[in-house]
This record gives structure tokens, C-alpha cells and sequence, in this order.
């Protein structure tokens, strides 16, 4: 071989390996980028009053509880707290943290800051903790112990699964202040934390390089907020989102056969009711808060409109079959919980019924227009039925309902409105109907708790301060909600929450309509470990404990690294085929120059 053969042959070695270096440093250097696709967006980043789903999927990212959830089947396993202890009447538990926490930036986190959360929780009701809370007292043994007291016994102990938060910066706000806290200031104990919030485009989390269960592989988690789900749907198709959540009823069955692509309908007890604003009782009304239609308030008025909604054909054109019809509310996910009713007692689907009941409460149409009056006389009976412009199913089950009301003689009005500004409306009580959805926890006792006349609102000046969006209440729902929160008996306790479901339930002010589970879909190329709660039925993402985010690892394919720019493993096979290529270019000119040498 001559000289200049052998100094071609290095420069394209020296090419090859600079180029594979290259690609390598830049796959190196690439943020691993975990994009979900959403278009609900979030409500709050404050864990003491935010409502919505998208709310708890962050603050299950941004704050550790002291007792996590299984990803299998929600059993009660370690957190914050590496183990605990129980007194031999079961109310007094001792709780040992692990060594070592530190808040996201750097602070210490001991038993202070669980006692701040317990004591000030209780003291001051905040919405989200006071359900678990409201009987408990903690002291801080020492840095890493410490004591939780209940008043009463206490069937969900030793599961402490309130959030908690950084004394040394919750702690500076005063009672008025923390509810109206942003929280957006990236200070927790889970495995990521808050980065930046584009209002109405995405809100983006690091990850948290202090967690107590090893740093996640996942280094930055993007919800991307979409208006459309056709466009969101699209975007997951076109490797824009790794994985999307309430992907479209209608698309769900063409997702679920895109290949490279999975999609599930995640089982945990979500419900979707009608509710209507009506069963307050004298005792809890309040001045500048409405209590709807005057009709609303007649029970009998209200089982007229039960029995006027189709579940099953809501369930068939709306969900295209993605739901099961429901009877009362499900209080966990876990579905012995909800009572059996007989067929016979049920709310069923019969218009002439619907008629029957009204005629003989004395609601007629005396002009002849097809809208009944009030009993006596009057204005024509048109109820204000607010629809949910970010719902992808309330419109069109509005079309539905509002005809069926029609053909009983009740006169709607549909009014479209975002979520941030129906969840005021209900505070206020303007409203006559409105569709929106639950989605429960493990243990029944949290959503029981939101039907109870406490969590009424009272305030119009604090419009957001509740929970029962039913406007209903009842002092033996009540009575019976004490009971089932110090009733150790599973059996026991299981029959109580039958009782006050079913008493819920016969009062006509809340038509659940269907159960549902969540429908979500992601890609196959990117990342493996989804973990679905509970296993096999539950969903990978907006779970109780949202397991997968820290489980999940980059498999290398498609671009990892968001909009933040960086090299994917299909760009480095195109960089070195490039500088293949051109070595093959260089050898082939090269061969033919030296040919024709050796012909001279």
C-alpha cells in the first residue's frame, strides 16, 4: 500500500471515530424527557385547596407522604417513614423517618415538618388534609421520630397519606394566607419538583436529585396542555407526547390498534354525575349563596328528572360503550364499597314515570307550550344547566338530557363555561345543573367526607372553600359518617357507608350516571416500566400514588429530550450513515485516482 493510501485510510478512521464521539457526547448531554399530553389543565400547584385531577398528579410528584401506596394493589408501604410502631389500642402510632431527607433544596426534612402539617392541618381545616387529620395530633420525638395521637379510634392508621409540606416555607403564611398560597415554589420531598408554569401551555417538573428512593431516571417531566384531543391524539401519533390522558372516546379504539402504541382504560373507581342544586337544608343557606330553581328544592321534582336521563344510551353514543351505568357515587377504588339496589328502587330510565310524578305534584303546562309551570301557576320551569367546555363528554350528553327534560315538560338552557369558573358558579350555588366527575381515593373516608353539611359552601366572598358540590346534606349522613371514621370493623364500617350511600342516593340530587375508567394511551419506543394501579386494571398515570413516573426507563428511542434540543438514538444512526457515506465517497474517488496510476 503507498503512502497515500495509508494516510486516506487513517483520515477516514480519525472521521469515523470523531463522528461516533460526537453522537455519543450528544446522547450523553440530552435530557431524558418524559412529555404527557393532557387538556384539563391544572388548578392549583397548592395542595391545601386545588380540586382537580391534574392537581393531585402533581403533588404526587412534588410531595412525599409519610406512608406511600402499592403500585399492585394500594397495600400501605413505607415513605418519608421507614417503619412505624402502633400502641395496643390502635390510636397512637410512631413513626420513624429515614435517615438522612432533605427537601429539593437542600434543607433538612425532619419531624417538624410532619407535625406543622398534622397540627396546622387539623387547627385550621385545610381542605385536602382535614379528612385524615381532623382527630390527630403529632409530636416530634426527635429529628426522625415521631408520635400521631388519634382522639378516636381510627380505621385508616397506620396510612398517613397527606401530603407534607416544608415547614420553613408553608410555615411563614398565616392561616388567611396559606389557602391563597401559588405554591409555585419547586420546594418537595417526591421525586420531581416544579421548574415552570406557562399558563395554558405546560407546566414542567426536574427531578428531585434529593429524593429519598434515588434520584429518577426520567430528568424532566412536561404536561403539555392541548385545547383539542383530536390534536393531542395526533400529537402522540407523530412521537410530539410519549403518552396522553382522556384520550377521546371516539378515537380510543383506533389508538388502542396503532401499532408501537398502548392504550387502557384504567379502572379506579372514576364516576361522572349530574348534579342538582336543590337539597340544602333551611340550616344551610346562606345569604349571597343561591340555591337554584325554586323547583329543585321538591324532592319529587327532582326523582322526575332522574328518571328522565338514559344512562344506557349516554353510555352507548357518548362513551361508544367505555363505561358501566351507575346508581349512587363510588367512594373508592375499590367497588364493594357502593351499595346494591335493587332494580325495583332505582332511578330508572322511564319517561312516562318522569310524567306521571309531575303531574301528580302539580307541575302543568297551562298555556299549552310543552313547559310545565310551578304548582299554582307561573313562569315556564327553564333550568340553567352549566356544561363543562373542557369536557370532551358533557356537550353532547347536555344534547341528550336537555332533550329528554324537554319531553317531560322541563325547559333548559345550556350554558358553556371552563372548569376554573364552574367551580366558583357551584361555591355561589348559580347554577340549576351541572356534569363533572369524581375520581376516589383508596380509603372510601375522604370522599364520604365531601358530602357532609360542613363541606357546604357558606362563603361568597371564598367561593372555592368546599367540597360538596351536591349543595346537599343530611344530619344522619353525617351522624353516619362519624360512625364509619371510628369503626374498626371492616364489615361493620362497610355497612354504615352502604347506609349513608344509599340515603344519598334516595334523595335525588345527584344522578350519577356511569362509572369509567381512565382512558390513556402511550408509546412503546421511548420508555418501559409503566406501572399500572392497581395492577392489571388500574391506570399508568393521574393514579392514587402515580408509581410510574420513578419507574420508568429511556429505551433510546425517538427524541428524548423535549423542546429542549439534544441528540435521540435515531439522530446518531443518521449522523454516522452520513459520515459513512461520505467515506465511502472519499474511498471511491480515491480508488479511482489510484487506479488510473497504476495504468500509468
Amino acid at each position: 500500500m503507498k503512502p497515500a493510501k495509508l494516510l486516506v485510510v487513517a483520515a477516514l478512521a480519525v472521521l469515523v471515530l470523531l463522528t461516533f464521539s460526537a453522537a455519543a457526547t450528544a446522547q450523553g448531554d440530552a435530557k431524558v424527557v418524559l412529555t404527557v399530553g393532557v387538556t384539563n389543565n391544572i388548578g392549583s400547584f397548592n395542595p391545601l385547596v386545588g380540586v382537580e385531577v391534574p392537581d393531585y398528579e402533581f403533588w404526587n410528584l412534588q410531595y412525599a407522604t409519610l406512608t406511600d401506596k402499592a403500585a399492585e394493589d394500594f397495600a400501605t408501604i413505607p415513605g418519608l417513614a421507614e417503619s412505624w410502631e402502633g400502641s395496643e389500642d390502635g390510636k397512637t402510632y410512631t413513626y420513624t423517618l429515614r435517615e438522612g431527607l432533605l427537601w429539593s433544596d437542600g434543607e433538612p426534612l425532619t419531624a417538624d415538618d410532619i407535625v406543622f402539617t398534622v397540627n396546622r392541618g387539623r387547627e385550621e381545616e385545610w381542605l385536602n388534609h382535614s379528612s385524615t387529620v381532623q382527630n390527630l395530633t403529632a409530636r416530634a420525638i426527635d429529628e426522625r421520630t415521631v408520635e400521631i395521637k388519634s382522639s378516636v379510634p381510627d380505621p385508616k392508621l397506620p396510612t398517613m397519606d397527606v401530603y407534607i409540606l416544608p415547614e420553613h416555607v408553608w410555615g411563614k403564611l398565616d392561616a388567611d394566607a396559606i389557602t391563597k398560597y401559588a405554591g409555585r415554589d419547586g420546594v418537595g420531598s417526591g421525586p420531581f419538583t416544579l421548574t415552570e408554569f406557562q399558563r395554558g401551555q405546560f407546566w414542567r417538573l426536574a427531578a428531585n436529585e434529593n429524593f429519598w428512593g434515588g434520584r429518577p431516571e426520567v430528568d424532566e417531566v412536561v404536561f403539555r396542555l392541548f385545547n383539542n384531543k383530536d390534536a393531542m391524539v395526533a400529537a402522540l401519533r407523530q412521537g410530539e407526547v410519549d403518552a396522553i390522558h382522556d384520550v377521546p372516546n371516539q378515537s380510543f379504539a383506533s389508538v388502542e390498534s396503532t401499532e408501537g402504541i398502548v392504550a387502557l382504560s384504567g379502572q379506579q373507581g372514576g364516576f361522572d354525575e349530574i348534579a342538582l342544586n336543590g337539597g340544602r337544608p333551611e340550616s344551610h343557606r346562606f345569604d349571597g349563596i343561591s340555591n337554584g330553581h325554586p323547583a329543585l328544592s321538591d324532592i319529587e321534582f327532582r326523582k322526575a328528572i332522574q328518571h328522565a336521563i338514559d344512562k344506557e344510551t349516554i353510555i352507548d353514543r357518548v362513551l361508544v360503550g367505555l363505561g358501566t351505568p351507575a346508581t349512587t357515587i363510588s367512594p373508592s377504588a375499590n367497588p364493594s364499597w357502593i351499595p346494591e339496589i335493587p332494580v325495583e328502587e332505582q332511578f330508572t330510565f322511564d319517561l312516562a314515570k318522569a310524567n306521571e310524578i309531575l303531574d301528580a305534584a302539580g307541575y302543568e303546562d297551562t298555556n299549552g307550550n310543552g313547559i310545565r309551570e310551578m304548582p299554582g301557576g307561573g313562569d315556564d320551569i327553564n333550568l340553567v344547566y352549566t356544561v363543562r367546555s373542557e369536557s370532551q363528554v358533557a356537550a353532547p350528553v347536555a344534547e341528550f338530557v336537555s332533550g329528554w327534560l324537554e319531553e317531560v315538560g322541563i325547559g333548559t338552557t345550556l350554558k358553556p363555561m371552563n372548569d376554573t369558573t364552574l367551580i366558583e358558579v357551584i361555591g355561589k350555588g348559580e347554577y340549576d345543573l351541572f356534569h363533572w366527575g369524581w375520581t376516589p381515593f383508596v380509603d372510601p373516608d375522604p370522599m364520604l367526607s365531601y358530602f357532609v353539611c360542613d363541606q357546604l359552601s357558606s362563603d361568597p366572598e371564598n367561593p372555592t372553600d368546599y367540597y360538596n358540590d351536591a349543595s346537599w346534606c343530611d344530619p344522619q349522613y353525617d351522624a353516619d359518617y362519624k360512625a364509619q371514621n371510628v369503626e374498626l370493623d371492616p364489615a361493620k364500617r362497610q355497612e354504615i357507608v352502604h347506609r349513608m350511600l344509599r340515603r344519598m342516593y334516595d334523595s335525588a340530587t345527584y344522578a350519577v350516571l356511569y362509572y369509567e375508567g381512565d382512558q390513556q394511551a402511550y408509546r412503546t419506543d421511548r420508555f418501559e416500566g409503566w406501572l399500572r394501579q392497581p395492577a392489571e386494571t388500574g391506570p399508568v398515570l393521574f393514579s392514587n400514588s402515580s408509581p410510574t413516573y420513578v419507574n420508568l426507563t429511556s429505551i433510546g428511542g425517538g427524541p428524548s429530550s423535549g423542546d429542549e434540543g439534544g441528540t435521540s438514538t435515531a439522530a446518531i444512526v443518521a449522523i454516522v450513515a452520513v459520515a459513512i457515506a461520505g467515506a465511502g465517497l472519499i474511498f471511491y474517488f480515491v480508488r479511482r485516482r489510484s487506479t488510473a496510476e497504476e495504468r500509468e
